[in-house]
């Protein structure tokens, strides 16, 4: 019973979050929309804080169980850079089509305890799984640190949706020069310059 009384809250806060906003919905509101008290939804340990990062974590298991076809899609470009960038905008549309969640995740994500922290970074290690696939197959240098530097780019462009209304086309011509930037291999060592036979002459003596 509490574990469905669970789900019907999570339920019923996300549709009053995506409709109202959250700040618009208090935990009376999600109480009332599931017929209960609400000293019964606190019962569940589930303040309003712990709602919106359970329905964060839902929503990345949603991206996760698209992650083969969207990393399919994705893959059939030609280049690592329109695969990459495809990616990242396939994540943009899904992203946005749940702004009214997203945008205040993104803002709250720094007040979760550590339970729902490791979680999230879990997820997202997975999510990042088809770019540093990607890299690797590209023979590219520091894969790692490639990868959460476009993780990073990516939250970039998100804060424009979240700011301005943004499309995924805009979110990501925002960042698409950056990101291109951290696809491009390494320059290779410049050549160490000849001694000049006057400086060995001096060295000799």
């Amino acid at each position: 019973m509490r574990k469905s009384l669970k789900s019907d809250v999570l339920a019923a806060a996300r549709s009053l979050f995506m409709s109202q906003g959250y700040d618009g919905v208090g935990m009376r509101e999600i109480a009332r929309a599931v017929g209960r008290e609400p000293v019964q939804i606190y019962r569940l340990k589930l303040s309003k804080s712990d709602i919106l990062a359970e329905l964060i974590l839902a929503l990345n298991d949603e991206q996760i169980t698209r992650l083969p076809e969207l990393h399919a899609m994705a893959d059939q470009q030609p280049t690592l850079e329109a695969k990459v960038c495809g990616y990242l905008r396939a994540l943009y549309a899904a992203d946005i089509e749940f702004l009214p969640i997203r945008a205040v995740g993104a803002a709250h994500g720094w007040a979760w305890g550590p339970d729902y922290e490791k979680r999230v970074i879990a997820q997202l290690m997975q999510l990042i799984q088809p770019v540093r696939a990607w890299l690797a197959q590209a023979a590219l240098d520091q894969v790692e640190a490639r990868c959460y530097a476009v993780w990073s780019l990516y939250y970039v462009g998100f804060r424009r949706a979240v700011m301005q209304g943004a499309s995924p086309d805009d979110c990501l011509g925002e960042i698409r020069p950056s990101v291109e930037l951290l696809l491009r291999p390494a320059p290779s060592a410049a050549p160490a310059k000849p001694r000049l036979k006057r400086a060995r002459a001096a060295l000799d003596v």
